[in-house]
């Protein structure tokens, strides 16, 4: 294992934490946890864009601008109203979150790098690599993705559907709505967006947080995508911190923005996680380095 230095270091000096990293892939020691920031690249709007089109608002620039002021657990109870568990609402929310994406993505999903980094780290045999992903995603990108590259993919929609063999397993914890879908075989009830969802959800106790937490109890976290204005992944990792009794540093690493890690990176580091911040677009280059760093 290479060295492990400081946050305070890693926050300096991003690069440091690449050996790390890297020793972390190589031994197949990480699972993946993306947020909605791997898909924007392909014309799917962020947490709060997807509001404003699922409300038809979003050409409404003093409304767009009032959610730029409101709090993350604010924003699901603006959908509480038309969350009615229909068909109809899975589709809107459907339209919304794809309204600007190509039909057919073969050529613009080979052209991204960030998908091509998160994939690389998934793609190792003897190097190592990543197994297992947790998503927060409604969308199917990373899974045309991989099958595009030739890789089986094992997508659970509930915490109990068999974990089968496969190249990759995903995890869509807040729901699946693939961009080509057969309408009847999807409910709204399945989809974790509006307040009233995240309630019932909470309320049935559906599994995810107990496979979530007991997977962080035998891998280390990588978070993508994700800025951690979001408590709820902050509570669960806390729940981790405080059972697990590991020699390691840091119980995961969180690769984010400058602007999400000026908000969040103590927040972050409360957990026992390693906020690193690099810069958008330095993000995949940076994975690529870690997978190169990974067969050193």
């Amino acid at each position: 294992m290479s060295e492990i230095f400081s946050h305070q270091e890693y926050w300096r000096d991003p690069s440091l934490a690449l050996s790390t990293l890297g020793a972390l892939l190589s031994s197949s020691a990480f699972c993946l946890f993306l947020g909605a920031g791997v898909s924007t690249g392909f014309g799917l709007p962020g947490w709060k864009g997807l509001i404003a089109r699922i409300l038809k608002k979003d050409t409404d620039l003093e409304f767009v601008e009032e959610l730029d002021r409101r709090s993350v657990k604010d924003l699901p109870l603006l959908l509480d109203e038309i969350d009615d568990g229909s068909l109809g609402y899975l589709e809107r929310v459907h339209e919304a979150l794809y309204r600007d994406a190509s039909a057919d993505l073969s050529d613009q999903l080979m052209r991204s790098p960030l998908l091509l980094a998160v994939a690389a780290l998934m793609a190792g045999a003897h190097r190592g690599r990543i197994a297992t992903v947790i998503t927060y995603n409604y969308d199917d990108l990373l899974e045309q993705y991989l099958r595009m590259l030739g890789l089986s993919v094992c997508s659970r929609l509930r915490p109990d559907v068999l974990s089968t063999r496969a190249d990759v397993e995903l995890n869509y914890v807040h729901g699946y709505l693939p961009q080509h879908w057969d309408a009847p075989k999807f409910t709204a009830d399945a989809l974790v967006l509006s307040n009233a969802s995240y309630i019932k959800r909470a309320a049935i106790n559906s599994g995810w947080s107990a496979s979530t937490e007991n997977l962080l109890h035998s891998k280390l976290g990588l978070f993508l995508g994700l800025s951690g204005d979001d408590d709820s992944m902050l509570v669960t990792l806390t729940k981790v911190k405080n059972q697990i009794a590991r020699s390691q540093d840091y119980i995961g690493y969180w690769i984010l923005t400058p602007d999400a890690f000026a908000r969040n990176k103590n927040r972050i580091l409360r957990t026992g996680a390693c906020p690193i911040p690099v810069d958008k677009d330095e993000i995949p280059k940076y994975l690529f380095k870690v997978c190169q760093a990974a067969t050193a």
